[in-house]
């Protein structure tokens, strides 16, 4: 498969999303974001916003790197990642990834939760999920068992809002996501968090630093492991993120 090697130069569609502190650390460092609330997203005044673009701030203050991101659906974030058209990227960690990209540091441990209207009765796991339909982000690996289930029907969603307006029509049973998302959703559309029952699926999903092996700088990816074990260390990894599982 032939690779991309047009990378890490600012496009029409990216920003400098922060000029760092320290112009000597050379040119800017290229992120692929995903385009999924509450990580990516733009604003209604077009500016972008989101758990990963205020980690991503927080990294070029902190590392001295400017950083330019561009939000992207994950499917192409994952394959710019991948072959060099992005030198970095905040994702799930799967064993694809590990494999294709160079993992730079775990951010953080989220958990995966299964969730369903309180007045069901049906098993909240897989197996008690067998023949029904259960919402998902598109593109977003969600751990093992999930990925090779072939029982319960999968349905593709862009944002866990769709998901969750989709559960609360009937339209699907469940719906699979982080923890993060799912509360974080809940919290800023006013659903009624009492309608809804939860169950742990998956617990310590790891969110991970990736860096492209065809175009990643080692030298902006050290800097940035640094800052992020600051951050660590600080508490601003569990402020951004809204909980207490950052590693």
């Amino acid at each position: 498969m032939a690779l991309w090697f047009v990378v890490a130069h600012a496009t029409a569609g990216d920003e400098l999303v922060s000029t760092g502190q320290d112009a000597s650390a050379g040119p800017a460092a290229f992120f692929a974001v995903p385009d999924v609330w509450p990580w990516g997203f733009q604003d209604s005044q077009g500016d972008k916003q989101g758990s990963l673009i205020e980690l991503i701030n927080r990294l070029s203050e902190l590392s001295g790197v400017p950083i330019r991101a561009q939000l992207l659906p994950l499917r192409r974030v994952i394959l710019d990642v991948t072959r060099g058209r992005a030198e970095f990227a905040f994702l799930f960690q799967s064993p694809e990834l590990d494999e294709s990209t160079i993992p730079v540091d775990t951010v953080l441990q989220l958990n995966l939760m299964l969730m369903a209207m309180r007045d069901t009765d049906f098993p909240l796991s897989l197996e008690g999920l067998a023949g029904q339909r259960v919402g998902y982000v598109r593109g977003t690996y969600l751990g093992e068992s999930f990925k090779a289930d072939e029982a319960v029907l999968k349905v593709p969603v862009y944002n866990i809002r769709q998901a969750i307006e989709m559960l609360m029509l009937g339209r699907i049973s469940a719906v699979l996501a982080s923890d993060h998302n799912i509360a974080m959703t809940i919290d800023a559309y006013g659903f009624p968090g009492e309608a809804f029952r939860q169950q742990e699926q998956v617990k310590g999903q790891e969110a991970r630093l990736y860096m492209s092996p065809v175009s990643g700088n080692p030298e902006h990816a050290r800097l940035f492991k640094e800052a992020l074990q600051h951050m660590r260390d600080s508490g601003e990894l569990q402020r951004i993120f809204q909980t207490s599982s950052a590693q």
